[in-house]
């Protein structure tokens, strides 16, 4: 049997370390619960004439005392589980998506150029011939997300990058 502490005013319920708060329904005026996996007590508050007292819980109360709220833990537990997944198919699916691909690549995009920009300054050392190949090259980029099977992964490792020139320190 699992050790189970459930503390109603907080909404708190813990099987076996796996503590979680949600809504649900304990008897009026239960303070606590704690079960050690053999035994335990109820904890209740006073009213009126009746002093808050300790209710002892033998392993026969298990089913009818302790069990109700484990299983509500367990219920609360899938729904979590549940909403976390659905949660994740959401962002794959958004991340996976045409545009957040097309988003990415353009992103990858722009900081290959920006890493070339400096490149084009007038008074950057540049030979004829290497202005050329670098133009080429950023052409090529700007070119990118209008060639055929683009966004492909996004800017990752399917994505046909332009090869930069060897002699360009980006």
């Amino acid at each position: 049997m699992p050790r189970v502490t459930v503390v109603p005013a907080d909404r708190l319920v813990i099987v076996d370390g796996l503590a979680l708060t949600f809504d649900f329904n304990a008897p009026e005026r239960m303070h606590a619960l704690q079960w050690d996996g053999k035994q335990g007590h109820i904890e209740w508050l006073g009213s009126g004439d009746e002093p808050p007292h300790n209710e002892p819980l033998a392993a026969d109360s298990y089913a009818g005392q302790v069990a109700p709220f484990v299983e509500l833990c367990k219920e609360q537990k899938a729904r979590l589980e549940q909403a976390a997944a659905e949660a994740e198919a959401a962002r794959l699916a958004e991340y996976n998506s045409e545009e957040a691909r097309f988003e990415r690549l353009r992103s990858g995009r722009d900081q290959r150029l920006a890493a070339t920009d400096y490149l084009l300054m007038p008074d950057y050392p540049l030979s004829d011939d290497q202005r050329i190949i670098l133009q080429v090259y950023r052409q090529a980029l700007r070119d990118l997300p209008s060639q055929e099977g683009a966004p492909w992964d996004g800017g990752a490792e399917d994505t046909p990058w332009p090869e930069i020139p060897n002699w360009v320190k980006a």
